[in-house]
């Protein structure tokens, strides 16, 4: 699933562009979950780093597409962004903040099509990392799509992943800021969770890759929070 965010003053345009989206998902079997804001200030003050891609009409109130963007920006440099303008002369700002692309108004579902499909396909590549664990005799190649979760012990981070369990020497915190854009959370301070593989949430624990995991009372609510975004705005 895909999350798209789109940020926009008129009612209609978003009607629009949530219609054009649905047909897109159809075209191309891919499941668009999209969440509408009605101002980049709502978004804003809203963010919570689940997005693969944002819309951002460039003429709104208060503060316009660029300057959000400027300030997503701030906190997230993984999330593709695409300006949905009527003021083409502006989009060139849109380098600025490194948009991919910008629609321009009155949207065409054809253009439209076209510069989503290829987000969509930027965003497949970006959804997995290549981790290299050195292992007693040699080194281990990890997609992050085949890691359930890393558990930190003392110095040592040990990777429990679909091939089996690997040690290394390290700390969660350096592996969790180069994980920073992939949907990894901790649970609590021992456990950094790949919230792909969740298969269960039973009160105060997660069922992962056949484990059981405990969730700290400290950081449920942002867990939670961060597990139901992922899976689509369920309630937990």
């Amino acid at each position: 699933m895909i999350r798209i965010a789109i940020a926009d003053d008129d009612p209609k345009e978003i009607s629009i562009l949530k219609e054009f989206y649905q047909d897109l998902g159809k075209e191309i079997h891919e499941k668009l979950h999209v969440i509408s804001f009605t101002s980049g200030i709502e978004l804003l003050n809203t963010y919570d780093y689940s997005y693969d891609l944002i819309c951002l009409d460039i003429d709104m109130p208060e503060k316009n597409g660029i300057q959000i963007a400027k300030e997503i920006r701030k906190l997230d440099h993984q999330v593709l962004m695409i300006f949905v303008t009527n003021m083409a002369q502006m989009a060139i700002k849109g380098y600025e903040v490194q948009a991919l692309d910008f629609i321009v108004k009155p949207i065409n579902y054809y253009s439209f099509a076209m510069k989503i499909r290829n987000a969509i396909n930027m965003i497949h590549i970006q959804e997995s990392k290549n981790l290299v664990i050195g292992t007693p005799t040699g080194m281990q190649k990890i997609s992050t799509d085949e890691l359930y979760y890393v558990e930190v012990q003392g110095h040592y981070l040990y990777f429990h992943t679909i091939s089996g369990v690997f040690k290394q020497k390290g700390a969660l915190k350096k592996l969790e800021n180069e994980l920073v854009g992939l949907p990894f959370k901790r649970c609590n301070q021992c456990y950094l969770i790949n919230l792909k593989h969740v298969d269960c949430v039973d009160k105060d624990e997660i069922k992962i890759g056949g484990d059981w995991l405990r969730i700290s009372r400290p950081q449920k609510k942002e867990f939670l929070q961060s597990l139901a975004n992922y899976m689509g705005g369920i309630s937990l």
